[in-house]
């Protein structure tokens, strides 16, 4: 059974890659046709299970949602409990807290759906779970319309699940998964700056849900280290960009320093190209990226000015900040993000010892290059930026070469 979303996203992850198998199977003529039909039906067998699992879950999400429990009902179906907690992200770690005990004995109770719990117990974590799902309707989200969200697009991208005909639900409990039932005003009017144009604030909120919940994955999978909050580092990032695959090796790098890096395309009309933020309830910075322009420059000096950000500007106060149009530079925070940026990629005095800003050719870029220890591409998009002259250089920016690290050939075409 599947018990928060995090098991959730686990099951459809490879509900994918089973049905991924079957198909490859199926296609496969080195095989015996009995032998063939074995595999298959095995698979199958597997997946079915899986599906309804997790159809299990989404109904119960549907079914349980603002639900609470009468004492006398809870004594005939102490199971509905438990489908309450799941549908209203209660953890099992709160109860634990609640109750003073370990997290592996309700791991415990929870595989008999709590009929093995003494009445006085069982009506102590009802009691619990009531007051945080009460607690949970009564939240300030009133100014979020939940339909607003570009529905059609997450779930072409499959960011919601296709079998359910509620999907503003599901964005609502993902929501609410993310920022905790606190009401994120930021979904609106604060806490962000917007740099260039005024996006859809849903499309942004549905991206950032996105970065935040893979971010949240991370978390659970392994420790992330305190954020490491010294600029004496950055050195070493610069030099991974050397690598043929700097930037995933970034992406390795900085969650050794506490940061987390993540990936995921802009959505239509956003023209997002990343953004810096806090993992709610956490003092972890996270960086999205959405790689809208698939160039090695564009992917180091974005990384660099988010970085800027977390340095600079992040705090209990503004605890986001989106980044459009890149090249457009409208307030303070920006301009010294871009100064971070470049100041931290190639500094003024090594700049100044650039001769490729003078003879423009690919030799003298790349002897740049190995002197400063850094990818030509970085040194290449910034003489074309300064220049204003974006006809130069243009087989040294790296076109191309980043998404395919991430995506393969996924979103290649955007």
């Amino acid at each position: 059974m599947i018990l928060n979303s995090f098991e959730f996203k686990l099951i459809e992850q490879k509900i994918k890659k089973i049905e991924e198998t079957i198909l490859e199977v199926k296609r496969s003529s080195s095989m015996d046709s009995f032998l063939l039909q074995i595999e298959i039906d095995s698979l199958n067998a597997f997946l079915n299970k899986l599906v309804k699992e997790r159809d299990f879950y989404l109904k119960t999400i549907q079914d349980f949602r603002g639900e609470v429990l009468e004492n006398d009902v809870l004594l005939l179906y102490p199971e509905n409990l438990l489908y309450i907690r799941i549908a209203n992200q209660v953890s099992q770690e709160e109860i634990a807290d609640f109750l003073e005990v370990s997290i592996e004995e309700i791991k415990r109770q929870e595989e008999y759906l709590y009929k093995k719990l003494d009445p006085i117990l069982l009506s102590k974590i009802n009691k619990f779970v009531t007051e945080k799902v009460t607690s949970n309707l009564n939240t300030n989200t009133s100014g979020i319309n939940w339909e607003n969200f570009p529905i059609k697009e997450m779930l072409k991208r499959q960011w919601l699940p296709s079998q359910v005909t509620d999907l503003a639900s599901i964005i609502k409990v993902q929501f609410e998964e993310i920022f905790g039932n606190s009401g994120y005003e930021l979904a609106l009017h604060r806490k962000f700056n917007f740099n260039g144009n005024s996006p859809n604030i849903y499309s942004l909120l549905a991206w950032q849900i996105q970065v935040l919940s893979k971010a949240k994955e991370i978390t659970k999978q392994s420790q992330v280290p305190s954020f490491d909050n010294d600029l004496a580092w950055l050195n070493q990032l610069v030099r991974i960009s050397t690598s043929p695959t700097g930037p995933l090796e970034a992406q390795e790098f900085l969650l050794s320093k506490g940061i987390i890096l993540i990936v995921v395309p802009h959505l239509p009309l956003t023209y997002l190209d990343g953004a810096a933020m806090l993992l709610p309830n956490t003092a972890i910075p996270v960086i999205g990226l959405t790689l809208r322009h698939d160039r090695l420059d564009n992917f180091w000096f974005v990384l660099f000015h988010e970085l800027g950000h977390i340095f600079l500007h992040l705090n209990e106060e503004r605890n986001i900040i989106f980044d459009e149009e890149m090249d457009i530079v409208t307030d303070q925070i920006e301009i010294e993000a871009d100064k971070f940026a470049l100041e931290n990629l190639i500094s003024l005095e090594q700049w100044n010892m650039c001769i490729s800003r003078f003879y423009q050719d690919e030799e003298k870029l790349n002897e740049d290059a190995r002197n400063l220890k850094i990818h030509p591409s970085i040194i290449a998009g910034r003489i074309r930026k300064e220049n204003d002259d974006y006809r130069v250089f243009n087989e040294q920016i790296g076109s191309k070469q980043v998404r395919k690290l991430f995506w393969d050939n996924e979103y290649d075409s955007e």
